[in-house]
C-alpha cells in the first residue's frame, strides 16, 4: 500500500530527526500477489523497503530505551531531551513478563498527536519459553475477550490466519489484560486513535518485541484502526504467523529490517515453512568493529546512527547545492555542518576533539563525532566546533592557545575532549573506548577535569563513545549552569 511521504524541516538536527521521522508516511509499498499456494490461493510476498533513515532511527533508539541496560537508560534520557514522554508498562502473569514503553511526544511541529509504543525484545527465561512456545493458534475476533475465546479455540484450519502461540500470548498478556477501569491497553489506544484522525503511532521492537509488534498492529487494525494511522518498524524480527494471516494483513505498513548475518529473522521459517513474513525488508550489512553483534539491537542501532548521518550530510549537501545556485532553499533540515552550534545564539562554548582509534574501527570517527555533537548541543547553548583539531593547534602550550581562541570568538568556556581505543587482549574485535575531556573558563581556569572507559562487550564503538559522552554529562551542566 503504497502512501506519499512528506517531509517537516526544522532548525536543529536532534528535532530534524524526531520530526522527520513520524511525519514520513510508511516507507515502503505492499507487493502486489504474484503467486500462490498449491491450491490456487493467494500468497503474500515482501518487496525492498524504501530507506526511510529517520524513522529507522527514531525506532532503533526507541528499541534500545526499552532494554534496561547502561545504554538504553542513554537512549530513554535522549528521548526525554528530544521531547519525548516515556511511560514504562509491566505486565506480569505465570507464563509471560510482558513490558513495553508508551510514548507522546506534543512538541513536534506537525499536524495530530505523534504517539510510539516500544516492545521490548528477549529479555528473561518467561521470554525465551514464549519464543520457543511454536504451536499455532487462531487469530481472529475483534475485541479483546473474543481474541481471547479465538486463541483457545481447539479446531482450526491451516487455511484461516494462524499465529505463534507465544508471540501471540505476549501480545494479549500486555496490551489487552483488563486494567482496573475495566479497559484495556490496547482498546484505549484504539479509542484514541480513533477519536484523533489525524494522530499516528508508530509500533517498534527488536526480536520478539517486534514480532509482537506485528501482532499489536493487527489486533488493532481488527479493531477498526486505520492503516493510515500505523506505522511499524521491526528490527530482527521472525515471522509470527501462516500464510493466511499475511494475506490477512497484507494492508499493513510494515517495515522489516534484518541484518546479514541475523540467525533469529528466519529461524522459525526453517523450522516450520508453513510460517511466512510479509511487508517490505530491508537488509542491513554490519560495519567492521561491529561483526559481533548480529542480531544485538545495538548492532541495528549502529547502523542506523550511520544511515541517519548519511541522511543528515546528504540533505546539507543539497543545502548547499541549492544556495550556490543561487536558489533558496526553504525548509533546510540540517545547518551546516562546519559549526554546529545554534546560529541565532551567541557563541558560548569552543569545542576542540581529537580521536585517535584503531585502524580497524578508524572508519568510525565522523559518526562518533556527529552523534557527540548533537548530545553536546543538548546540554549547551551555543556551541561552536574548532574548525581543527587540538592536537593540530601551533605552539607547545596547546590550551592557552585554544583559550585565546575561545575569547577571541566571545565564549566563555572551552571543552576539550580526546577519544581514543585500545584493543582488548584475546578479543579479535573488543576495544576500550576512552574519553578524557577538560573545561575552561575564558581564563584559561579549568573547572571540569574527567574521563571515562567504555569497553564494547555489550556495545559497538560508536554506542561505547556516546555512553562516555552521556557519563560526563552531569558535571558538565553543573558547571555551566551554574556560571549563567
Amino acid at each position: 500500500m503504497a502512501r506519499k511521504a512528506f517531509a517537516i524541516f526544522t532548525q536543529s538536527v536532534s528535532v530534524a530527526f524526531l520530526a522527520c521521522a513520524l511525519c514520513f508516511l510508511p516507507v515502503g509499498a505492499q507487493a502486489a500477489n504474484t503467486g500462490g499456494y498449491e491450491d490456487g490461493k493467494s500468497a503474500v510476498f515482501e518487496e525492498e523497503a524504501k530507506p526511510n533513515p529517520p524513522l529507522e532511527y527514531l525506532c532503533s533508539l526507541i528499541s534500545l530505551a526499552s532494554y534496561s541496560d547502561r545504554i538504553g537508560l542513554v537512549a530513554r534520557e535522549s528521548l526525554a531531551d528530544n521531547g519525548w514522554v516515556l511511560q514504562p508498562y509491566r505486565e506480569d502473569t505465570e507464563k509471560v513478563a510482558a513490558k513495553y514503553y508508551f510514548m507522546k511526544n506534543d512538541k513536534l511541529p506537525v499536524d495530530g498527536a505523534r504517539y510510539l509504543v516500544s516492545v521490548t525484545g528477549t529479555s528473561d527465561l518467561k521470554d525465551v519459553k514464549a519464543d520457543l512456545s511454536m504451536h499455532k493458534v487462531p487469530f481472529a475476533g475483534k475485541t479483546p475477550d473474543e481474541f481471547e475465546k479465538e486463541m483457545k479455540r481447539p479446531k482450526m484450519s491451516p487455511a484461516e490466519p494462524l499465529t505463534h502461540g507465544g508471540f501471540t500470548r505476549y501480545t494479549q498478556t500486555a496490551f489487552f489484560s483488563h486494567r482496573e477501569n475495566g479497559k484495556t491497553f490496547g482498546e484505549e489506544i484504539a479509542e484514541l486513535l480513533k477519536n484523533e484522525p489525524d494522530a499516528k503511532l508508530c509500533i517498534t521492537g527488536h526480536s520478539l518485541g517486534g514480532a509482537v509488534a506485528v501482532l499489536f498492529a493487527a489486533r488493532l487494525m481488527s479493531m477498526g484502526v486505520s492503516t493510515e494511522q500505523l506505522d511499524v518498524v521491526t528490527f530482527g524480527a521472525p515471522a509470527v504467523g501462516n500464510r493466511a494471516f499475511a494475506d490477512a494483513y497484507s494492508d499493513m505498513p510494515v517495515d522489516r529490517i534484518a541484518m546479514t548475518g541475523d540467525p533469529i529473522h528466519a529461524a522459525i521459517q526453517s523450522i516450520d515453512t508453513s510460517y511466512a513474513q510479509f511487508g517490505s525488508v530491508q537488509h542491513w550489512h554490519r560495519p567492521r568493529g561491529s561483526e559481533r553483534f548480529q542480531h544485538d539491537i545495538t548492532g541495528y542501532a549502529d547502523v542506523a546512527l550511520r544511515r541517519y548521518f548519511d541522511f543528515v550530510t546528504e540533505k546539507r549537501r543539497e543545502a548547499e547545492r541549492f544556495q550556490e545556485d543561487g536558489v533558496p532553499y526553504e525548509g533546510d533540515a540540517v545547518r551546516a555542518r562546519d559549526n554546529l552550534g545554534d546560529e541565532n545564539k551567541t557563541p558560548n562554548v569552543l569545542l576542540f576533539a581529537d580521536y585517535a582509534l584503531d585502524d580497524a574501527i578508524i572508519d568510525d570517527v565522523p559518526y562518533m563525532r556527529l552523534a557527540a555533537f548533537d548530545i553536546l548541543r543538548r546540554e549547551m547553548g551555543g556551541l561552536v566546533v574548532a574548525r581543527t583539531s587540538f592536537s593540530a593547534l601551533p605552539g607547545e602550550n596547546k590550551v592557552a592557545e585554544a583559550v585565546r581562541q575561545a575569547r577571541d570568538m566571545g565564549c566563555r568556556y572551552l571543552l576539550i575532549q580526546k577519544y581514543a581505543s585500545e584493543r582488548l587482549k584475546n578479543k579479535r574485535f573488543g576495544y576500550k573506548i576512552s574519553l578524557e575531556e577538560a573545561l575552561y573558563d575564558a581564563r584559561g581556569n579549568p573547572l571540569v577535569l574527567q574521563s571515562f572507559t567504555t569497553n564494547t562487550d555489550t556495545m559497538t564503538p560508536i554506542l561505547a563513545a556516546l555512553y562516555n559522552e552521556a557519563a560526563g554529562r552531569e558535571r558538565r551542566q553543573a558547571v555551566l549552569q551554574g556560571g549563567q
